[in-house]
This record gives structure tokens, sequence and C-alpha cells, in this order.
């Protein structure tokens, strides 16, 4: 009985005059605090109760920090540290993503279209039962009473009928054939070689009008903002009208579409790797990174004629992580896999076999093969003008591949494992020796000018520098990162300086004469997986990590990013690069869309394309 309430009723008091002349006493009383915002400071009065036991904590850490040179108490690692949020906070809205969806009818479409209602509007007047005014019946008394009645299934087909004729006009022409005929084989020009190639060339002539607006700021074109298109047996013309979105923002980046298929949805993007001869076509590479979630992957040739189905796509039995298109020979792509083999696609043609295969190969990689690169050898090494596959895998090796009759291998490099130095000692840490001497091999970059050179990453956060001629040592090793370095890439206008990015959530810019970097970059607390030089201004780079793309530019702040874009879709964004012939970034993900972003009022490059004074500036500290 407790629990059933009762409604209120208000009953309406009627004051008299000495009601009025009442005096009535009102009691004040303070109610409880209820904080909504409580952010504690890092800082206290001297006078405080507290303020002397946080004196001698402070100077606790001073000793600490004065005497931990050659202290055995103290080592160096690397810890995952969550600094408090600031008190001043910069908030930006995310763009309201877009879709543009287009469908063309033609003349042909919709004559093809009535044919096969007409067609089907004779088959139903001969196979109709005359009706039973005709065959000298009487009406029923409920048809006389409902004279609609009798026409009741003449409607009821009439509607079919034109139900019908809506879904065949967004009909294709295999729907149409398949009306037409019981069975597809009795029509010959179906799988015939010259069809294939007409519906090949349809497409693309639908895709690009689909696309016209975004492709054309792709290109850098301006657009017509109405698109007349005459059709010569229609008296109408029909009009399409483009807008265009204002770039009065600052620099940002605007998404125009993504390279995805159903077959691709759900597909982790490994790898990127444009085509050295046609600056539109993108090799793109599907697998899994992590060992417990393997599975089949796929190698997807993208074309910016066609964003929604690739132009080749390759079936592979094993995860791809590596891909990479042949300077000498565009149509060759060599393929790295998660099982530690290399082969190479002949993409002229679309079978799934490649034209060669380490599987057979007896000294192929046992390890995931992460990065995969063609090089030309040097002139005057006796094979001049020929290329060679470097890979890099995580058994520790770095390994050219020779394409002769078959695959002959040659070790430029085993990654041995760097010595535990202790903090403030030059001394190496004595201990037991090591279970595996070689360390895992993540990424690398030959130099721009001397391919005898290049950079290898490690698992341990070391950067060494090494060469094809001299595989017994490494010529020099960087130290700064604290965990598995992901991505190396030289600067492409200055010989000197490259960049990296790890697990440690940080980007560093190095110069190959010093062993500890110039300069490093933090902007977010997450693994940075991929990073890449712009290849139009010497101070402009992008990265990834699992939730932003990031573009920083050197020539306006070395502290935060220029622009920081947080995709809607909630994917780990897990590789990026440039556009060769645009103002583009390209971005893949763990579901398998490679998304296409325009870079919008950027700031212009510096003038000869050279480091900024300050680099020079570090360089003189250091």
């Amino acid at each position: 009985i407790s629990d059933i309430k009762y409604k209120r009723e208000e009953v309406k008091e009627i004051l008299t005059d000495s009601d009025l002349e009442k005096t009535v006493d009102l009691n004040l009383s303070e109610t409880e605090t209820i904080w909504l915002l409580d952010m504690p400071d890092v800082c206290v009065f001297l006078e405080s109760e507290e303020a002397p036991s946080i004196r001698q904590r402070n100077e606790k850490y001073t000793e600490l920090m004065k005497s931990r040179a050659g202290n055995d108490r103290y080592v160096d690692r690397g810890m995952n540290t969550f600094n408090e949020p600031y008190k001043v906070k910069q908030i930006q809205t995310s763009k309201v993503p877009s879709v543009d969806v287009g469908i063309m009818a033609t003349t042909w479409d919709m004559h093809d279209t009535y044919e096969a209602v007409d067609k089907q509007n004779k088959e139903g007047t001969i196979s109709r039962p005359a009706s039973p005014a005709a065959s000298g019946e009487e009406k029923t008394d409920e048809e006389k009473k409902n004279p609609e009645t009798g026409s009741r299934g003449s409607s009821a087909r009439m509607g079919k009928l034109k139900f019908h004729s809506c879904i065949l006009s967004s009909m294709n022409f295999f729907l149409l054939s398949k009306f037409e005929y019981k069975n597809s084989d009795e029509v010959p020009s179906i799988k015939s070689d010259s069809f294939k190639i007409d519906l090949f060339t349809m497409e693309r002539a639908l895709q690009l009008n689909t696309y016209q607006p975004k492709q054309a700021l792709y290109r850098g074109f301006d657009i017509i903002p109405v698109c007349i298109l005459t059709f010569p047996d229609v008296d109408k013309e029909v009009s399409t009208v483009s807008t265009l979105t204002g770039n009065d923002m600052g620099p940002n980046l605007d998404r125009l579409w993504s390279y995805t298929c159903p077959l691709t949805k759900g597909r982790n993007v490994s790898c990127m790797s444009w085509n050295k001869v046609n600056p539109d076509l993108i090799a793109v590479g599907y697998g899994q990174f992590e060992f417990t979630n393997q599975k089949g992957g796929y190698v997807c040739c993208w074309s910016l004629k066609n964003p929604e189905f690739p132009e080749r796509l390759f079936t592979c039995k094993e995860g791809v992580t590596a891909v990479d298109f042949s300077t000498k020979n565009p149509n060759l792509l060599a393929v790295g896999f998660y099982d530690g083999s290399v082969s190479i696609y002949n993409v002229k043609y679309p079978n799934d076999e490649p034209i060669v295969e380490s599987s057979e190969c007896p000294s192929k990689h046992t390890s995931p093969v992460w990065y995969i690169k063609w090089i030309e050898k040097e002139r005057g090494s006796g094979e001049e003008g020929t290329e060679v596959i470097i890979s890099i895998s995580t058994d520790g090796r770095v390994t050219q591949w020779s394409v002769r009759k078959g695959f002959e291998t040659y070790d430029l490099m085993r990654l041995k494992r760097m010595p535990t130095r202790m903090g403030g000692r030059n001394k190496e840490k004595k201990g037991g020796a090591f279970i595996c001497s070689y360390t895992g091999g993540l990424t690398f970059d030959f130099h721009s000018r001397d391919t005898n050179i290049y950079l290898a990453g490690t698992e341990e956060g070391f950067i060494h520098k090494c060469s094809c001629s001299y595989n017994e040592q490494y010529l020099e090793s960087y130290s700064g990162h604290t965990g598995p370095v992901y991505t190396i890439q030289w600067s492409p206008f200055v010989p000197d300086i490259f960049l990296s990015c790890s697990a440690d959530w940080s980007i560093r810019l190095w110069h190959q004469d010093k062993v500890k970097p110039v300069l490093s970059f933090f902007s977010s607390t997450v693994t940075v997986h991929d990073l890449c030089w712009s290849p139009r201004s010497s101070t402009v780079f992008t990265c990834v990590n699992e939730g932003a793309v990031e573009v920083w530019d050197l020539n306006s702040s070395t502290l935060d990013p220029l622009i920081i874009n947080n995709p809607t879709s909630g994917a780990k964004q897990t590789s990026v690069t440039f556009a060769r012939n645009s103002e583009c970034v390209l971005v893949g993900d763990s579901e398998g869309q490679v998304t296409v972003y325009q870079l919008r009022c950027m700031p212009p490059p510096p003038e000869n394309q050279v480091p900024l004074f300050y680099l020079s500036r570090h360089f003189e500290i250091f």
C-alpha cells in the first residue's frame, strides 16, 4: 500500500485581511555544495600544513636526480604515463561526412524496359481465360452489386506490371538477358571477351560521371557548376548542379572518397605502394597484424578511374604485409606475406598465380616480411641496370632477392641484438647470454643518393645504419626510441635527414651524423603506425595513429600538428601515403577502406626547399 502513489489535490486558500497582516518568519540555510568540475592544482601555499612534507619530498627527488649518474639503483626504462588534462582545452567539432550517390538512365535502357513489358503483356493476353460474359455465363449477384470486382484481376495485373517496370528500369543488361532467355548459356555474347571489355569500359564511364566533382578536386581542376547533358532522343535537358564547399576553415583535410568494395570490407590495410609509371594506380595489401587473427589476404590494384572496384584483385592464402612496384618493370609487383614468403605478380594479367614465388626456396624468411622494396643496383657493380628485391623480417635478416631462373637469395645483414647499457655509463651491462642473438627487423629505407647505404629499424627501438658491401657490423646505431620502430623514411629534399615513428607514441627527426634525435614529436598517447614525407614541401610530413590522421609542418610549429583529423568510422588508422600527382593524402584503416583526403589551405613551402634555421641551431647545440 505504501508504494501506491496518490495524486495531490491543490486547494486554493482564500486569504483574509487578518492573514495578510500576520508576521511570517523565514529561516535561510546553506545547502551542500555540488562540485561540477574539480581539477586539483599542482602547487600548494607555503603557509599550508602540507607544505613542509612536500618540500622535503622535492628535496629528496632533487638529491636522487643529482646522484643518478653511476647509481646502480637507477635504470632507464620506457613507461606509459598519462598526463592530466590542461585547464584550457581547444575543442573542434568533427566535420559531418557526406556520400555522393548517382544513377543514370539512358534511352536504350528505357526502350529495352518497355519492350520487355510489352512482351509480357502480349503473353498475358494470349494465355488469359475468357471472361464470364464472353462465355455466355451470367454474372453473380456480388458482381452485379460491385461492378469493379470483375476487373479486379486486370487491375491487379496492371499494378504488377507497373511495379515490374520500375524494377526493370534499374536492372542491368544481365537481368534483361535472363528475362528473355531461360538459360544464360543460350546468350552467346555474355561470356565473350569483347562483351566483358565493353562492360569494363561502361563501368568506368559511369564511375567517372558519378565522381566527376571529387576527381576534379583531386586533379586540381576547376569544377563546372552546371553540367548540362542533352540526349538526342529526348526533348528535355537534364542538368546536374555541383556545389562547392568553402575553404575558410584554415588548413584542413576534406574527404573525397574511399577505395572499398564488399570483398575488402573488414580487412586490415597493411601496406600501400604507388606505381612508378602510372601515378593513378596504387597497390594495397590486406592482412592482419595479430598472430591470433590470421586469415587469407588480398592484393588490390586500385585506379582513379573506378573507386568502387579494383582493377586487379589477387587472392592470397596468407595475409599480405608488404607490397612494392618495380621501377624498371612497372607491371611487376613484389609482395611479402605473413608466413615469410615473397612473390612477384604481373599486374598485366588478372591471374591469381604469381610468376615467381619463394614458397619452395630453402632460404626464405621464417617470420613475417614487414617491408619489401625494389632497389636498382649501383652502376659498375657487374650487373648494371638490374633490379633486386630487398626484404626485412622478424627473423632478423635483411635479404636480397635476385630474379633469374627463380629466386636467388643473399643476406645483406643479420640484425644483432644491442647490449643493454647502464644509465650514465658507457660500459655494457653484465648478465646472461641472449636467448636469441638476433633481433627482429620491422622496416628499412635506402638512401636517396647512395643505394649502398640503408637504415634498418628493429623491435628493440634501435635504428642501424648499414652498408650493402659490409654485413659484419653496423656503420652506426641510433638510440632514442623505447619501443619497436615501425617506419623509417629519408627526406626527399635533404639527404642527411630522416624520420622515424615507433610504438612509444613518438615521432623523431634524425641527422645521420648524430646518434641522438634532433627533434621529438609527441601529440598523443597511442602508437604511431606509419608516416610519410610530403613530395612537395621539405617541412611537411603526415602520420597516422590508432585514432587520428596528423599533418605536421615544421615551418609552422614543432610542438603541435598543423592538422588533426579524427575519422568518424571508429576504425584504427594503419597506413598513410601522399599522392604523387595531387595535393592529397591516402589513409588505410583496419576496416578495409583507403580514404582519399584533400589538403586544403596549406601554407606555401619554404624557399629553395631546405631545412629551416632551427635545425642548424639544434646541430650546433648537439
